[in-house]
């Protein structure tokens, strides 16, 4: 239950971070083409800027379910790794701020959820090559 939590997670932060920066990217693009007030502007569509509130509250509801998922299974390896993924994705869309503070964060999530995945692929391979010896 905790792996497909934290997969889910990580699924939900990437369109979440995907979401940002098609926001974002709307918003200097309106503005290099004139407009003075881009944001209000994009905001006005409401489509992008739902998008990631719905995003972001899926971030923290499943993160938290994942975060005590993960405190039950605590004797499975990789505790660390799996509690500070958790608690990056919590804290994600509080965290926001238009700076590179905000693309700092993304990027260490984006690769504690990549060590995750290969920590699973790697512990996937171990526990098939020992089956086989059997």
């Amino acid at each position: 239950m905790a792996k497909i939590l934290n997969v889910l997670i990580g699924t939900i932060g990437i369109l979440y971070i995907c979401g940002q920066v098609t926001y974002y990217g709307f918003v200097r693009l309106l503005s290099t083409l004139g407009y003075d007030h881009a944001a209000t502007v994009v905001d006005g569509h409401k489509i992008i800027f739902d998008w990631v509130i719905f995003m972001a509250f899926l971030l923290v509801i499943f993160g938290c379910v994942a975060l005590v998922a993960n405190f039950i299974k605590f004797q499975t390896p990789h505790l660390g790794l799996r509690l500070i993924f958790n608690i990056v994705c919590i804290f994600m869309p509080f965290l926001h701020i238009k700076n590179h503070l905000t693309i700092l964060l993304e990027g260490v999530f984006l690769i504690l959820f990549g060590l995750y995945l290969a920590t699973i692929r790697k512990s996937k391979l171990i526990n098939d090559k020992i089956n086989l010896k059997r």
